[in-house]
């Protein structure tokens, strides 16, 4: 049995919302939803299941949603597809794992877990990163707060700073990995200074 978490890319420290297993032996796939998790957090194509308060996927579904994160046999770049992640042939397991099952529809992935080792060395980079985002979303909230308190648009700061508004964005709502100095130059053009804390 081969068990994946279903974690959201898009939301600074999410924890897995569920977990897709798989047994290849009865190439059957199932899929158990997070006991926290409400519908705005799970796959747009699993919210009907945890509207009705329904925890388990049952095997169609699950199978439904996976084959959904699969790149197709059809597609026109399969090629391409296949070389990108360094696979030899069309196998959609193979590729649904080397793909991580992202796909273009939302912004959900899955990473597969290992639960009988305790933390693996996939667990370990994941709990390192969601860290890391966790701090850059707070950098972000804390910038945005400034510069609204400040009675400045994003537009306007760009404007003072010479830093992109694209920029000023990403790093506002978490999604950027700004340089002490950018976030110096950012807040220099709000009137403030920054304060690092090592903790």
């Amino acid at each position: 049995m081969r068990r994946f978490a279903i974690l959201n890319g898009s939301v600074r420290s999410a924890k897995p919302c569920g977990y897709v297993s798989y047994d290849p032996g009865e190439d059957m796939f199932s899929i158990e939803i997070d006991a926290d998790a409400q519908e705005r957090d799970v796959p747009m194509m699993l919210a009907p299941f945890v509207r009705r308060g329904e925890r388990h996927i049952d095997p169609a579904w699950a199978r439904r949603w996976v084959e959904s994160r699969i790149v197709p046999a059809s597609r026109q770049n399969l090629g391409a597809v296949l070389k990108a992640h360094e696979l030899d042939s069309y196998e959609p397991f193979a590729l649904l794992v080397a793909a991580e099952g992202r796909c273009a529809q939302d912004d959900f992935y899955i990473r597969e877990v290992d639960d009988s080792h305790g933390e693996t060395g996939e667990a370990q980079k994941d709990r390192i990163e969601t860290q890391g985002k966790k701090v850059s979303a707070e950098i972000g909230a804390k910038l945005a707060k400034a510069r609204i308190e400040a009675g400045v648009t994003q537009r306007e700061l760009s404007e003072r700073t010479g830093v992109h508004q694209a920029v000023i964005s990403r790093v506002e709502y978490g999604r950027a990995n700004p340089t002490i100095g950018l976030l110096e130059d950012i807040a220099a053009g709000l009137g403030k200074s920054i304060h690092i804390e090592i903790r």
